[in-house]
């Protein structure tokens, strides 16, 4: 675990703001996990997938991370790799099996158009999509270098309408029902 901190740590030190995204996608993401019927083992290994879903970014040059414009094919390409080098990063401790994972595929898209990997549907695990849309809140609820923050109602038309594409449709139920404080959902249980 305290590797796993050291990691979190050092991307806190390489990009400022990243450690707070990461802790609020974290808690977020726990929550909706929960909500979704993950326990456990399972549950820790979503938090920590959360916690370290952009540890790969240290490898990314700073200008191209905090560009105020749009990114060119080449910088969104260098953005991409984010995923695999923290992948293969967390990969390295072992009792850390299925974080990895987590971190590997937590851009994918519900409609396989998203990376590394191309992974569509109930073959990117439940965690690395509830990653996905956590992450994806947070950043359009966020200021960024190239853009304001959204309100919190535009952020949740962007999840609603991207359901089903982009999105999980039953992550970003959840997602909207943990938000609002509806426990009338309860467990939500998905594959």
């Amino acid at each position: 675990m305290t590797r796993l901190l050291a990691l979190s740590e050092a991307l806190a030190r390489a990009h400022e703001g990243t450690a707070t995204h990461a802790q609020s996608v974290a808690e977020l993401a726990e929550r909706v996990g929960a909500r979704l019927g993950m326990r456990g083992p399972d549950l820790r290994a979503l938090r920590w997938g959360a916690l370290l879903h952009d540890v790969g970014k240290i490898e990314i040059r700073g200008e191209v991370l905090n560009k105020p414009g749009p990114l060119t094919d080449s910088e969104f390409d260098e953005i991409k790799q984010h995923t695999v080098v923290g992948a293969l990063m967390v990969e390295r401790l072992a009792r850390f099996g299925k974080v990895h994972q987590l971190v590997r595929w937590s851009h994918e898209r519900w409609d396989g158009d998203g990376y590394p990997d191309g992974l569509a549907g109930v073959a990117i695990p439940l965690g690395a999509r509830v990653i996905c849309v956590c992450d994806a809140y947070d950043a359009m609820v966020s200021n960024r270098p190239y853009r304001s923050a959204m309100s919190v109602e535009d952020a949740l038309g962007e999840l609603r309408a991207g359901a089903g594409s982009q999105f999980d449709p039953a992550v970003v139920d959840a997602v909207v029902a943990e938000l609002a404080g509806d426990h009338s959902l309860g467990d939500a249980r998905i594959a």
